[in-house]
């Protein structure tokens, strides 16, 4: 658990980045690894995931403490994801949280109704814990300056804390790899021309192989199976 970093940022506007429209990777894990006929998806948004996972046949239910989803085939719960949750033992077979475990205060708790109400499968996403020097500079992803993450996480130590839950791992990896190219174009100054030659002459030699690095991400994506559920 020592590999968590406690950091913190402010949470981008709902019209830019990751809030302006689905990505496609979650919906690649959802195809992939979603199982069974009942979905649970903590911290919902708009919803773009839970249709998702209707649009496969599941029945859904989402909990956010805002209601945007206008999917009618969706059960919203508006009200804040903590203990205990409103469900049954072994409710459903698929629990999604996608960039919502790091912004939770009751860790353990949630985590704890989580592996009562998964009778099957886990899917998860979070910020990715950078322990290089750079974001001491502010040179690195926007998570490790956001107010709202109390948390960040290696592959290893989620790992290690969702099997103390019961999970079994099927998949940990990192994910959304540096984009060295843009990110050092950000940091050139002389205009939008110069920022795009260098862009280019980043992203050639990115191309090469000459600049990589690839223990470097933006998140961790989870994939677990419950042990002892049937």
């Amino acid at each position: 658990m020592s590999d968590i970093v406690q950091e913190s940022t402010l949470a981008p506007p709902d019209h830019v980045g990751w809030q302006a429209s689905p990505s496609g990777l979650k919906l690649d894990y959802l195809h992939r690894y979603a199982s069974g006929q009942t979905a649970l998806d903590l911290g919902c948004g708009r919803g773009w995931y839970a249709s998702a996972l209707a649009d496969m046949g599941l029945a859904v239910t989402a909990i956010d403490q805002t209601n945007r989803v206008d999917d009618p085939r969706i059960t919203v719960l508006e009200q804040s994801i903590a203990v205990p949750l409103p469900f049954p033992d072994g409710a459903f077979d698929t629990v999604l949280m996608f960039d919502i475990l790091e912004h939770l205060p009751d860790e353990a708790g949630v985590l704890g109704e989580v592996a009562r109400v998964c009778r099957r499968r886990l899917i998860l996403s979070v910020p990715h814990a950078d322990d290089g020097f750079l974001p001491r500079y502010g040179l690195t992803y926007l998570h490790h300056t956001d107010k709202t993450h109390l948390r960040l996480y290696t592959p290893d130590c989620l790992r290690d804390l969702l099997d103390g839950y019961g999970f079994e791992t099927l998949r940990v990896a990192l994910e959304g790899g540096a984009t060295i190219p843009l990110a050092f174009a950000e940091f050139v100054w002389g205009g939008a021309l110069v920022r795009q030659l260098a862009r280019y002459t980043i992203t050639a030699l990115y191309k090469i192989g000459l600049i990589q690095n690839k223990s470097i991400a933006g998140d961790v994506f989870y994939v677990g199976e419950r042990r002892g559920q049937e």
